[in-house]
């Protein structure tokens, strides 16, 4: 492997940490950029991943700082279809669809003001070129580049007429650019174990429309994402346990070419998965997820927990 070509790389995604804008947690609940990315496969192979995803956040905090107050929750419900065919060996698309429900609670003196939208979410399209792989596949580097196209709704009103916030709407209005890198390292000692690292930026697109006459942008965003997966021969069962970190780094959202406060900031989370296989090709998978740190800008409600299940299944379209 050329390892001035990796360290680059690396190095290139290092950099974009310390200078890219982030995306703010609340308005970060729909879980498009850390859902990206399906296994590296041989050619005229389709894949399906079909997931429900919860995104729990009632923890209230100022910076490093956890409040005692839990009058407010946000809860985030999608739906995420996650298509991909590999053309050729080194070739592949992969296409992301959402649906959403937002969720946000506040409790104060007794009473709630609860507000809930749903609808079509905004959907990524990443085109994929594996860069590199050893011999018997050990190891693996893909590289993508992708746009987020605003599918969802990015206007809806409240039953009184007022327009509902940026961050409760199913969509962002906006097209984004994406660049997505992967390392999956087999090892030779245990084949049936890997090592993965993935990098994700993204970098958000302008709602000139938002509120009827103003501009709105989601910070830019970069999501580091490092994992361990095995699998284990149980009997007749096949079972695939998995344990990752996430670091997330994100800058104030801007309106009208200002910082919206109380938005940005950077967490690292820990994810634990299991697969079961209940064929070669078909298999049950659950995740959850659950911060570690915290450093947010101003005074936010930060997740919590969050929950994923889904179905996976590939397809060898050659035979």
């Amino acid at each position: 492997m050329n390892h001035f070509i990796l360290f680059n790389i690396i190095l290139g995604f290092i950099g974009l940490s310390n200078n890219s804008f982030g995306q703010t947690c609340c308005s970060g609940g729909v879980p498009l950029s850390s859902s990206l990315g399906l296994p590296p496969e041989s050619g005229n192979v389709f894949q399906l991943n079909l997931n429900y995803d919860l995104n729990v956040l009632q923890t209230l905090k100022t910076g490093r700082e956890e409040l005692n107050d839990d009058s407010r929750t946000r809860r985030t419900h999608s739906a995420l279809l996650q298509l991909g065919y590999s053309f050729t060996d080194r070739i592949s698309v992969d296409a992301l669809f959402s649906w959403v429900r937002q969720e946000r609670s506040i409790k104060q003196f007794g009473n709630e003001d609860f507000l809930a939208t749903d609808g079509i979410g905004d959907a990524v399209l990443l085109f994929k070129y594996k860069l590199f792989s050893s011999a018997q596949d050990q190891t693996i580097v893909t590289s993508a580049i992708g746009v987020k196209a605003p599918l969802g709704s990015s206007d809806l009103r409240r039953d009184d007429g007022l327009t509902i916030n940026a961050d409760l709407q199913p969509g962002s209005g906006a097209w984004d650019g994406i660049a997505w890198t992967q390392v999956v390292h087999t090892l030779g000692a245990r084949p049936s174990m890997s090592l993965s690292g993935t990098a994700v930026y993204g970098t958000k697109g302008k709602n000139d429309d938002y509120l009827g006459s103003q501009v709105y942008q989601f910070g830019n965003e970069l999501q580091i994402t490092a994992g361990l997966a095995d699998r284990l021969f149980l009997g007749q069962f096949i079972i695939d346990p998995s344990l990752a970190l996430r670091f997330r780094h994100v800058r104030p959202d801007r309106l009208d070419e200002e910082d919206v406060p109380s938005t940005g900031g950077k967490w690292i989370f820990i994810n634990p998965g299991l697969s079961y296989w209940f064929s070669p090709k078909y298999a049950l998978n659950a995740q959850v997820e659950l911060p570690l740190f915290a450093d947010i800008e101003g005074t936010q409600v930060t997740p919590t927990y969050r929950i994923n299940i889904g179905l996976f299944a590939k397809i060898n379209m050659g035979n």
